[in-house]
């Protein structure tokens, strides 16, 4: 089956990748989620940090897994189970595998209410919890952004009043 090109997001805004994230680990059938995944998924550009951006949201986020949780993980995908779409897209079986191999729990993570193994997709209120105290970090965001463009314009006023005063004294003193 072929898949439909979808159009890659330009300039990602961080609370849109958080926000899919976050659905992702909630909604995924394998609670364990990899940042290539993530950047695969949502069609990233290769150097943009999903790993600092996930890290950051310790309360939406677990980082990691344990060791013999991936072990066990790796090795259902080295027989073809659960193996992430990033890594299905893999065409030489050699490069699939080394990929997976080479997975080690830095590579991964999993949503704070999906911590256990196989654990049940999160029910929609965890979700909409999560959406919605990223909105809230997206809205303080939005305002401080604001808050310091207004401060930039107040300190611009000012500096332009002084400088017209300057100018006024120097022209009157010249005259």
């Amino acid at each position: 089956m072929k898949r439909q090109n979808r159009i890659a997001i330009k300039e990602p805004d961080v609370f849109d990748i958080l926000s899919a994230a976050w659905i992702m680990a909630c909604n995924d059938e394998n609670e364990i989620i990899t940042y290539e995944g993530i950047k695969y998924r949502l069609k990233l550009s290769a150097d943009f940090d999903v790993k600092a951006l996930i890290q950051s949201r310790g309360e939406l986020f677990r980082r990691g897994v344990l060791s013999n949780r991936l072990k066990e993980w790796k090795k259902e995908m080295l027989v073809g189970r659960n193996l992430p779409s990033w890594i299905l897209e893999i065409e030489e079986p050699s490069a699939q595998k080394k990929e997976i191999e080479d997975l080690t729990p830095d590579d991964v993570f999993r949503s704070q209410f999906r911590a256990e193994k196989d654990a049940p997709r999160a029910p929609v209120g965890i979700i909409d919890w999560g959406l919605q105290h990223i909105d809230r970090l997206r809205k303080a965001s939005l305002e401080a952004r604001e808050l310091s463009a207004k401060n930039r314009q107040m300190w611009m006023v000012f500096w332009v009043g002084i400088i017209s005063m300057i100018v006024s004294l120097l022209i009157a003193w010249l005259k």
